[in-house]
């Protein structure tokens, strides 16, 4: 099954690993490096998951979230001192964290299956769990 991914991600190191990866496997991949030009972009092209820096992820990831359907999302953070950036955005509606530097593509399918997984078993993600965790 095909899917169109939105990465949201400033390394262009670890977004061309990715988008190489994700293409291969037949999945549509859009790269953005800003989250206003993300969400805009979400907007019209409807993705169907969205992996996202979590340093960028903290304006605007939910209304990013909210152009997704589902609704799924991997978070990137590489930043181990500022682990609470990640931790804000995931408790937004993330539904996977993945640290950076990711060395082999199994890391970032692992994550992706992980987060559809947990989106789709309420386990993470969820529109429930998206209000409560913005109240």
């Amino acid at each position: 099954m095909s899917m169109k991914v939105l990465l949201v991600e400033p390394d262009w190191r670890f977004a061309q690993m990715a988008t190489d990866y994700l293409e291969s496997h037949a999945h549509l991949v859009v790269r953005e490096s800003r989250i206003d030009t993300a969400l805009q972009r979400a907007a019209h092209w409807q993705p169907d998951l969205a992996i996202v820096a979590a340093e960028i992820a903290e304006d605007g990831f939910a209304e990013l979230l909210a152009e997704i359907s589902p609704g799924t999302a991997v978070l990137l953070t590489g930043w181990l001192d500022r682990y609470d950036i990640a931790w804000r955005a995931w408790q937004t509606g993330g539904d996977e964290l993945l640290m950076k530097p990711v060395f082999t593509t199994d890391e970032l399918f692992e994550a992706i299956v992980t987060a559809l997984e947990n989106a789709t078993t309420g386990v993470r993600g969820g529109e429930g769990s998206r209000k409560a965790a913005s109240a």
